[in-house]
């Protein structure tokens, strides 16, 4: 891990989909909570990102010294009358380094944060996670203004192309706790892969997330950018690329990502949708509009806003947005 003083703004906005395209994902607002992941999947794209292409040795970690500048900026974001959800996780892992501020500042992240998004009843902030590390946010009250989402998958993807990351029952237990503890927690099945006989692994999986009953869960498959240069730097990282063999040489309808095909997909997330518990709110991330009609869904929201009615789920002619 590495310590840096972050020179821009810590808060953005995702650019999301160009205009135009029917992409159903929005421009939520992100926090820079660090850079990089201690974790190594197999298929993480920040390898590809610019940043990590020329700080390579910054991609398993960076934290930052100058944490009270970002919490200025927090408080600012929150003075916004306009309800919104502000997600921590987007180009790190939310969580892993929490303790790591502790050892840098004095003070773990969740500690410096928490306070001001629990003092008011407007906004939320959200932790992307596939770490187990929560001793430090169950130190706090518990508030419905903070919630953790976690990054599962089937145990044989996670144990073949998730190394370094907490096996997925070390991961749905640590959502158990935090939730136990009262916290709202959701839960990403994420990246979905066809390997051979993925109903039984995926199966099981979902019997976790039913045990659990999260408030939502969001559904993605694998998906890339640029799988051949994602593929060359996951190779020269040292980690199994033979996960982008089941990725297809064609763009999804909106030319956004390459994903698996199209039938095997909507395969796939039919068979989740159908075993998932009908008191948890299904979502998909990033998928095009022409799945989600496959599929019949109807948009509740996903995790990064705070539900249908969100006002980034605004359509562009101020209606809500329809699939």
């Amino acid at each position: 891990m590495k310590i840096g003083t972050r020179a821009g703004k810590f808060i953005d906005q995702f650019h999301g989909p160009k205009p135009g395209s029917n992409i159903v994902c929005f421009k939520f607002h992100k926090l820079a909570v660090a850079m990089g992941c201690g974790f190594r999947c197999a298929y993480c794209f920040l390898m590809t990102t610019p940043y990590f292409t020329f700080n390579q040795d910054k991609l398993m970690g960076l934290v930052y010294r100058n944490v009270d500048e970002m919490v200025d900026e927090v408080r600012l974001w929150l003075e916004n009358p306009v309800p919104g959800v502000l997600v921590a996780g987007e180009l790190q892992d939310g969580l892993l380094f929490d303790s790591a501020y502790k050892r840098v500042t004095g003070k773990p992240l969740t500690h410096r944060l928490v306070p001001h998004f629990a003092a008011q009843d407007r906004h939320r902030l959200l932790f992307l996670t596939k770490s187990t590390m929560v001793q430090n946010l169950l130190e706090f009250e518990p508030t419905d203004r903070v919630l953790v989402t976690w990054s599962v998958n089937a145990d044989e993807v996670a144990a073949r192309w998730e190394h370094g990351a907490p096996p997925p029952s070390q991961r749905f237990a640590a959502a158990a706790r935090v939730k136990a503890a009262g916290w709202p927690v959701r839960v990403r099945l994420d990246p979905m892969v066809p390997i051979p006989g993925w109903q039984d692994a995926y199966a099981r999986a979902i019997d976790r997330i039913n045990e659990l009953e999260p408030e939502m869960v969001t559904i993605g498959a694998l998906r890339a950018t640029s799988p051949k240069r994602l593929r060359a730097e996951s190779r020269k990282h040292g980690r199994d690329d033979s996960i982008f063999d089941y990725l297809t040489e064609e763009r999804d309808p909106s030319g956004f990502k390459y994903r698996i095909p199209f039938e095997t997909q909507v395969e796939m997330f039919r068979f989740a949708l159908d075993r998932l518990s009908p008191h948890v709110v299904p979502a998909l991330c990033k998928e095009d509009a022409t799945l989600w009609n496959a599929l019949g869904m109807e948009f509740r929201g996903c995790h990064c806003l705070h539900g249908a009615d969100d006002a980034l789920a605004v359509g562009r002619a101020g209606a809500p947005y329809q699939v």
